[in-house]
């Protein structure tokens, strides 16, 4: 996927921006959407363009192969770019995604996290 595939403008728009869900309790955060890869998913819950054009996101990171090092954290779109397995496999948006709370999803997808 590209740039305009991963984070399409009008999606980016309804993103929330950094900051702006620190009041709520994480259990209730809006996970707006979803990138996946192998063992990996990043849940974003927020993002702000820099001003050298990159996208930062927060969100949660899921590691599927060692779950104990899944956390709450920065990330930016350059980077999910620049991920490559097996040196042709790239970070994929899930189309099919429907926002939910962070605690609709875990539930849902039974991922044990300790908040």
């Amino acid at each position: 996927m590209n740039r305009s595939q991963l984070l399409p403008r009008e999606l980016q728009e309804q993103i929330p921006p950094l900051y702006s869900n620190e009041k709520t309790p994480a259990d209730e955060t809006i996970i707006r959407v979803k990138y996946f890869l192998a063992a990996f998913t990043w849940l974003v819950t927020e993002c702000e363009q820099q001003n050298d054009g990159d996208v930062l996101f927060f969100g949660y990171v899921i590691n599927d192969a060692d779950p104990d090092f899944s956390e709450w954290g920065y990330f930016t779109l350059s980077q999910l770019l620049a991920i490559k397995l097996y040196g042709c496999l790239e970070v994929e948006r899930d189309l099919y995604f429907k926002e939910c709370t962070f605690g609709e999803y875990m539930s849902r997808n039974a991922v044990e996290v300790s908040i």
